[in-house]
């Protein structure tokens, strides 16, 4: 397991763990699309007819690296494309590029129809509320007030988000 739903007050959130910063890109969509549909239709998506792309986003180079915005940008992608083009992402591939004007991600990605998707919930933003990324050193900790999320121990990654419904 790779993502863990954290418990708010009026909105859903997550914590990801990862062992590097494009898987955790990864394991963040999956787990936000895992969100919105029920285990048994999280189960049945590998019966429906896959279909590919290339998503990317990128974001300028300020005065540091900012995977913060980066993330917060890739999930709001994945949002559009599921509420603009009907497209469900079930599956990616990240690969974080930088260079000296900006900072991407760009992701092969798998998707299924969003109408042959049943949804439970709908997510209408990513917000940057309690937002983390964080990069966990070898035997560096991180815990949450969530009794339900393990601990982490590095190395690794991490990201909480949480999602406005």
């Amino acid at each position: 397991m790779s993502s863990w739903t954290r418990e708010t007050t009026a909105d859903i959130g997550l914590r990801v763990f990862s062992n590097n910063l494009p898987n955790l890109f990864k394991e963040a969509a999956i787990g936000m699309q895992n969100l919105i549909i029920s285990d048994l239709e999280s189960r049945q998506l590998n019966q429906k007819i896959r279909h590919t792309s290339q998503w990317n986003v990128k974001i300028p180079i300020k005065d540091e690296l900012d995977y913060e915005s980066l993330m917060i940008f890739w999930l709001e992608e994945v949002l559009y494309r599921l509420e603009v083009h009907g497209e469900f992402l079930v599956d990616a591939q990240c690969m974080i590029e930088i260079n000296e004007l900006e900072i991407s991600c760009q992701s092969q990605v798998s998707w299924v129809e969003s109408a042959d998707v049943d949804r439970e919930i709908e997510i209408k933003a990513v917000t940057s509320h309690e937002f983390l990324i964080k990069e966990l050193k070898q035997g560096e900790s991180h815990s949450c007030s969530d009794l339900n999320i393990p601990e982490m121990v590095g190395p690794g990654w991490i990201c909480d988000v949480i999602f406005d419904i």
